[in-house]
């Protein structure tokens, strides 16, 4: 494996999907007018960064208590796109970015998890990076909801409900171990939460 391919392309695929990693230290706007604070699995995430960087996206980022960019242990993302694509196109997006990743880091996997009764769509996957010493070396599990919304303002798009769970160096080997038995956990959960509805 080429290791700065693979550390290259997790940051690609990061910068296009997931955390913003607080970049810029200024108050945090909640653009999408949803609540200020999500739980998961037990947890309070509270909202730590967000930002509208075009007129067709909204991201929201909320960690728990003691938790940083960019190194945090784990995250909830919130992401709002106007459009009139659907779930569909949104997934594939994410699965070619995946996939385009793959070629470099054979630690990607991916499952698609499809509720047939509404046609919304999970993903589950796992991305790393193999560094040159243990404690750089970086696993990242993300299970991302996708649902088509419509806001209050009567915009339609892509509500992308996210939780992201980092190990980094020693905690690697011991978190995959237990991954297999604990991975249904994440997904039941985040399967059933009733997501945020937009207040834009």
């Amino acid at each position: 494996m080429s290791t700065n391919l693979c550390l290259m392309g997790l940051l690609t695929l990061l910068s296009l999907s997931g955390p913003g990693y607080g970049q810029a230290k200024k108050p945090v706007t909640n653009f999408l007018g949803i609540q200020p604070s999500v739980i998961i699995q037990k947890k309070v995430y509270q909202l730590a960064w967000s930002a509208h960087p075009d007129a067709s996206l909204y991201k929201q980022e909320y960690l728990t208590v003691g938790d940083n960019f960019p190194k945090y242990k784990s995250m909830v993302g919130v992401d709002f796109m106007v459009t009139e694509s659907g779930i569909d196109q949104a997934v594939d997006t994410k699965l070619r970015e995946l996939d385009i990743l793959k070629r470099s880091c054979p630690i990607v996997n991916y499952e698609v998890i499809r509720n047939p009764t509404t046609g919304e769509k999970i993903i589950d996957c796992l991305i790393g990076n193999q560094a040159a010493t243990e404690r750089d070396n970086l696993v990242e599990r993300n299970v991302y909801r996708f649902q088509s919304v419509r806001a209050k303002s009567g915009q339609r798009g892509i509500l992308l409900f996210a939780v992201s769970i980092r190990k980094y160096g020693s905690e690697i080997t011991p978190f995959l171990t237990r991954l297999k038995a604990e991975k249904p956990l994440l997904v039941n959960e985040i399967a059933k939460l009733t997501l945020p509805i937009v207040q834009l």
